[in-house]
């Protein structure tokens, strides 16, 4: 009885750590499973958008491109600015990541993630990031105001 509960428990030992191991040289290689997404929060200007329905939100990488999902609704925030929420997919594993807002008929933002190649599940959000680039709508012009007021924070789901 004695031999027979050890040898089980030793067999239940022995799979848990076939099993780990699996999934560690899945991640090394990169072949995971489920693709990591990163959920993203864009803070825009005061009154800049009133609606989200014509607004696009794409990840640029030196491998693809793809749109991500966006929420229909606006959070609002203390100050009178309004936050876009969304998420995208990472499909591919590079450090080359750059998020692009485009607003309709206003200016085109554009993000950096500061991410590893592989990166890893957090809880938390990221500080908040200004905006990298920014291509001013026709007339506009490009001040340090309206470059103060796009920013972006997230984590990797």
């Amino acid at each position: 009885m004695k031999h027979g509960l050890a040898a089980s428990a030793v067999l239940v030992l022995f799979a848990f750590v076939i099993s780990d191991m699996r999934n560690a040289a899945l991640a090394y290689l990169g072949i995971n499973p489920t693709k990591p997404a990163v959920e993203f929060e864009i803070r825009l200007p005061k009154a800049s958008l009133s609606a989200v329905a014509d607004t696009q939100v794409e990840l640029l990488t030196d491998r693809n491109q793809k749109l991500a999902q966006v929420e229909d609704t606006l959070a609002p925030t203390a100050d009178g600015r309004s936050i876009l929420k969304g998420t995208v997919t990472l499909d591919y594993r590079t450090t080359e990541r750059i998020v692009v807002l485009n607003l309709p008929g206003q200016s085109q933002c554009q993000f950096k993630l500061r991410l590893p190649a592989s990166p890893t599940h957090s809880d938390r959000y990221s500080p908040w990031h200004l905006a990298d680039g920014i291509v001013p709508a026709k007339g506009d012009a490009n001040t340090p105001e309206t470059h103060d007021a796009f920013a972006i924070r997230y984590r990797v789901l």
